[in-house]
């Protein structure tokens, strides 16, 4: 019950506060302000995750998680350092996938697999934030569209793999002739 009101909160709270600091002076520092964001938001969710783990006293939940989260980014940083993709604003070579990203949608994509049950009708929310987290990174200079497609699968693929499913949410995620079809389903 603890979560339930928690959950909404911390969503709330990740989102109002990338909110505020990208209308907070966006016309003198854009690229600053969805930096700091992504940064928000791409460590956020991850502690949400963790504190579901915690208010549930769910050690192999917390096994889960850091699976997920910790071979997404390992991922991304092998990616990064094979790849050497340049940066949009050319800081460096290190663009291509966006860790950030990977992380969002690990933490997004374990609640959704461990937690749907009880949190399912935060699932959208919660994928809402990572790929803002994605949107954020491409609007601070730091990726390009296909580093924080990349990254996002990356997560993905990630939880799904190493996180048990407990009835909930499902997303899914198809080609289509002009783009993808995302969808998203629960089971009463």
């Amino acid at each position: 019950m603890a979560l339930y009101i928690f959950c909404p909160i911390m969503i709330c709270n990740i989102l109002g506060l990338g909110c505020c600091l990208l209308s907070q002076g966006a016309l003198a520092d854009p690229t600053g302000r969805w930096g700091t964001a992504s940064d928000l938001m791409a460590a956020g969710l991850p502690l949400l995750a963790g504190t579901a783990t915690l208010v549930n006293n769910d050690t192999e939940g917390t096994r889960q998680l850091l699976l997920s989260a910790g071979s997404a980014v390992a991922a991304a940083e092998v990616l990064k350092s094979t790849v050497h993709s340049t940066r949009p604003d050319g800081s460096d070579q290190q663009s291509f996938p966006s860790a950030h990203t990977a992380l969002a949608f690990s933490a997004a994509t374990f609640i959704d697999r461990r937690y749907g049950a009880q949190y399912g009708a935060w699932t959208p929310a919660l994928y809402g934030v990572a790929a803002l987290t994605g949107v954020a990174r491409v609007e601070a200079d730091k990726h390009h569209w296909v580093d924080v497609l990349a990254g996002g699968a990356i997560g993905w693929g990630a939880a799904r793999f190493w996180s048990e499913p407990v009835q909930g949410g499902r997303l899914t995620v198809l080609p289509t002739r002009g783009g993808l079809a995302v969808g998203w389903a629960r089971g009463f």
